[in-house]
């Protein structure tokens, strides 16, 4: 894991109008586990998406993260997705 405690920060913007912070967005990408959120993981994936840039993304997330997070992204629905939340 690379510098994740400096870096996680940049996970807080995503979903602060839900009231979850950037530790439970982390906690809830790598453990798939949505069950005591108000968002779902395929919806905080989508959003973390639009709103942290790759290399961010890189500095939080080890590439297997990343790859286990975002394996079975589909591109259209996430175009979908962004032109919904705008």
């Amino acid at each position: 894991m690379s510098n994740t405690n400096e870096n996680i920060h940049h996970l807080g913007k995503v979903c602060s109008e839900y009231c979850m912070s950037a530790s439970e967005v982390y906690n809830m990408l790598l453990s798939k586990n949505d069950g005591d959120f108000p968002l779902s993981f395929d919806t905080v994936k989508y959003m973390v998406l639009k709103d942290v840039s790759t290399d961010k993304l890189k500095m939080i997330f080890t590439q297997e993260e990343l790859k286990s997070i975002f394996s079975n992204i589909n591109l259209k629905k996430s175009k979908t997705h962004k032109q919904k939340i705008l």
